[in-house]
C-alpha cells in the first residue's frame, strides 16, 4: 500500500470525514474496472461500488494501516457483486453496428467474449489481469483455493481464445 493511502487510512481510522472522501478518490476508479470485468454492465457495477462504499463506511473505524485495504475493499465489493449475480442474471447489451466506431466494435467483441465464460472466471480474470492482484490476493478476495484459481485463469484464457478464434 502506498504511502499516500496508508495516511488517509490512519486518518479514515481516527474518524476523519472527510479522509473517507480522499479514500473513496484514491481507489473508486480501479474499483469500478474491477467490478466492470466481473459484471459487464454499469447500473450492476454502480450498485455493487456503491454497496461496497458504504459496507467500508460502516466499518471504517476498524480499518487497519497496516493491512491492504484496497485487497479488504475488492472483498466487499466482490461479495455484493455476487450478491447481485444471485439476484439477478444480467445480459448486457447486444453492440449496435450502426454509427460505431472500430474502438466501440473491438470494445463490444470483447464484451461479447467476455460474457461467453462464467461471471467467476471473468472475476478471477479481471482481478489477475487488470488489477495486476498476486494468486494469493485472489484467493484471499474470493475465498477461493490457489488451485482453484489457476483453475479459473487458464479456463477463462482458453475460453475466450476459442470465442476469438471461431466465434463459439
Amino acid at each position: 500500500m502506498d504511502e499516500e493511502l496508508t495516511t488517509v487510512v490512519t486518518r479514515v481510522h481516527s474518524g476523519e470525514e472527510a479522509a473517507f472522501d480522499e479514500l473513496y478518490h484514491l481507489t473508486v476508479r480501479q474499483l469500478y474496472k474491477t467490478m466492470y470485468t466481473y459484471l459487464l454492465t454499469r447500473e450492476d457495477v454502480e450498485d455493487a461500488v456503491q454497496d461496497a462504499y458504504l459496507k467500508l463506511y460502516q466499518v471504517r473505524r476498524k480499518l487497519d494501516s497496516t493491512r491492504s485495504v484496497p485487497v479488504y475493499l475488492r472483498t466487499i465489493a466482490i461479495n455484493c457483486a455476487k450478491r447481485k449475480l444471485r439476484r439477478t442474471h444480467p445480459v448486457g447489451a447486444p453492440v449496435e453496428e450502426d454509427d460505431v466506431s472500430d474502438t466501440e466494435l473491438l470494445k463490444g467483441a470483447v464484451r461479447e467474449a467476455l460474457q461467453q465464460i462464467s461471471a467467476a472466471d471473468r472475476l478471477v480474470m479481471g482481478l489477475f489481469y487488470g488489477d495486476q492482484a498476486s494468486i494469493q490476493d485472489i484467493c484471499r478476495m474470493t475465498g477461493e483455493k490457489e488451485g482453484t484459481v489457476k483453475s479459473r485463469l487458464s479456463r477463462a484464457r482458453e475460453r475466450l481464445r476459442e470465442v476469438i478464434d471461431h466465434g463459439t
